[in-house]
């Protein structure tokens, strides 16, 4: 009887359960920021110069992650693997509110550095063979090509985009988009991703229902990345007007993903074609990020566990998971 009851406390003590269960998984996304060097102007006679990139950093060790349960309780790290498995990615296209009379009078389309679907062009032509894609536009036409579609299909839906027709029915906007997106990937996969190519209006930002789309994200371990539609302003503004910074709030549901985000700022009147280039680097820059992943177990996640780097892996890179980490187990 006494050897019975000695086996159960044992086996009721939380270190033991720990070593019983399965693991809580976390994804997790290091990016180092790639500055241009050496510094060149992009134009001659130009102050405009390469933008900085965010990169994968594929070289931590394991001891360079740190977790905590609350503020002074360490949380053990049980194991740390690279991922760069197969990956499902919904590459969604973001129209602007006048693509219908731009559409309507050809004349007054824009420079090509604004079709935001051309911006993908590194990753359609040179996809990983193991990696498979979906396409849906938001806020303009109704064109989606789902997950298992055909090559050709997906290049039939891309040709749509670049030339839409006016007098399509409409799609979803931005955050429904996102939800129709979400419900293509089914049972969850490892680095399961969003990319958002476009400029996102955010004088009418939702909190509610993007609070729901963050939850549907975060619950089903799908990342959101953007390229023109999240950005981070800083330094000052009109009249001398000192505004400080100001982060957008699709920056803010970007990373609460574990994803990243990247912007191209206005190079003047002459810069198209730098702008196009420019904007190409960042998709393929957010297409290594998105294939590349650390997959952390810990022995349980929830709200108030938090992930960093150790100080000395702080130097130029920042971590990114799913905020705020769901209760596991």
């Amino acid at each position: 009887m006494k050897l019975v009851l000695g086996f159960l406390i044992l086996v009721s003590m939380p270190g033991h359960v720990w070593a019983q269960q399965a693991p809580c998984t976390v994804v997790g996304n290091v990016v180092r920021i790639l500055l241009p060097q050496p510094w060149k102007p992009l134009l001659p006679d130009s102050p405009y110069a390469a933008f900085p990139l965010d990169v994968p950093e594929r070289r931590l060790p394991a001891e360079a992650f740190i977790a905590h349960d609350g503020a002074f309780h360490h949380l053990p790290i049980l194991s740390v693997q690279t991922d760069e498995g197969p990956r499902r990615i919904v590459l969604m296209v973001t129209f602007g509110p006048g693509w219908r009379e731009a559409a309507e009078h050809p004349e007054r389309k824009a420079e090509g550095w604004l079709t935001p679907v051309l911006w993908m062009e590194p990753i359609l032509s040179a996809p990983r063979a193991e990696d498979s894609f979906a396409l849906l536009v938001v806020g303009g036409p109704r064109v989606q090509v789902p997950f298992a579609s055909s090559r050709a299909d997906l290049l039939r839906g891309v040709e749509a985009t670049l030339h839409p027709n006016p007098a399509a029915p409409d799609g979803p906007d931005l955050l429904d988009g996102l939800l129709q997106a979400a419900s293509w990937f089914g049972s969850p996969q490892t680095g399961d991703s969003i990319f958002e190519f476009g400029f996102v209006p955010h004088k009418h930002w939702d909190k509610a229902r993007a609070s729901k789309v963050r939850t549907a994200l975060v619950s089903k371990g799908i990342r959101l990345f953007s390229l023109g539609g999240a950005y981070f302003t800083e330094g000052t503004c009109s009249e001398g007007w000192d505004c400080g910074s100001w982060e957008s709030p699709f920056t803010v549901l970007c990373l609460e993903t574990g994803g990243d985000w990247e912007t191209i700022g206005y190079l003047g009147p002459r810069g198209h074609d730098e702008m196009l280039w420019e904007l190409r680097n960042a998709a393929k820059s957010l297409y290594e990020l998105a294939t590349f992943a650390y997959i952390l177990r810990l022995p349980r996640t929830g709200p108030r566990v938090k992930i960093g780097l150790s100080l000395t892996a702080l130097q130029g890179v920042r971590l990114y998971y799913p905020s705020p980490l769901p209760v596991c187990p």
